[in-house]
């Protein structure tokens, strides 16, 4: 299989719609192929290996995630008829679980006390040319830069509305996200104010992290200092909905914080 071939097999993102709730404009990506923004980042790095070789028919991709980007991986290896192996914590939701196996991906599971870095270290270590390849979410220029189709896609999408927001609130889970959609509306929008929502100490969001309790420091993705302001929420009682759309977890966090007259703001919703 050459490497042209395999990428004809990967499905290209979908253009998601930009919709309108008040001064709020909201992009979700529940309806991306695996229901969630992790396929735009799995889906460019894939492509990306491919073209360059490191993956062929033989290959197995590999991640440590316990969510979103795991299902997206299981997807990409089903379509291109390759093994998936996910190492996930113990804790991982049953939903995702399933959503995972039933791609045909094999999942591994860990204690939770065991630290992502130290997962991340032994899978890592397996790593081999044509044998193992490691999607490496974590990594932060990769990662961030795997978010650049959707964030020109965005920016269109503002400027055919008419819409000049003055803020961009989004989930913060690798950062990933926050940090590649944020810088390109920087240039956009100068003077948008970018917010991060995060859970609270005692609180638990899907997709998200409390980065005061969870940052690997220097090697972290994210950069604490990259937001204008942080948020830090309690888990949404309820799904939050605009029209028919129901956004997830942390969408529904992040949309209840637009809510509160930002003035225009634009939300991403990963789920």
């Amino acid at each position: 299989m050459t490497p042209s071939m395999a990428v004809s097999k990967l499905r290209s993102p979908l253009q998601t719609p930009l919709l309108k709730r008040g001064d709020v404009w909201v992009k979700p990506e529940l309806w991306q192929w695996t229901h969630s923004v992790k396929y735009r980042m799995v889906h460019a790095k894939v492509q990306q290996a491919l073209e360059h070789g490191r993956i062929n028919g033989r290959t197995t991709l590999a991640e440590v995630t316990s969510g979103s980007t795991g299902a997206a991986l299981a997807y990409v290896g089903r379509l291109l008829g390759v093994p998936v192996e996910i190492h996930a914590y113990s804790s991982i939701t049953p939903k995702k679980r399933v959503q995972i196996e039933d791609s045909g991906a094999h999942l591994v599971l860990h204690p939770s006390s065991v630290p992502v870095g130290k997962l991340l270290k032994e899978l890592q270590a397996r790593m081999s040319p044509g044998r193992y390849w490691h999607l490496g979410q974590f990594d932060r220029q990769s990662t961030m830069a795997s978010y650049e189709g959707l964030a020109i896609e965005l920016v269109a999408q503002l400027r055919e509305q008419g819409a000049v927001p003055r803020a961009f609130i989004c989930p913060v889970g690798t950062g990933g996200l926050i940090q590649g959609v944020g810088v390109i509306l920087r240039k956009a929008f100068p003077g948008i104010l970018i917010v991060a929502v995060e859970p609270q100490t005692h609180a638990s969001i899907d997709g998200t992290r409390n980065t005061e309790l969870h940052h690997f420091g220097k090697n972290d993705p994210y950069d604490r200092g990259f937001p204008d302001r942080v948020v830090r929420v309690e888990r949404p009682e309820k799904a939050l909905s605009i029209g028919d759309v129901i956004m997830g977890e942390s969408a529904s966090a992040a949309l209840a914080l637009a809510c509160l007259e930002l003035g225009p703001t634009v939300v991403v919703a990963p789920d």
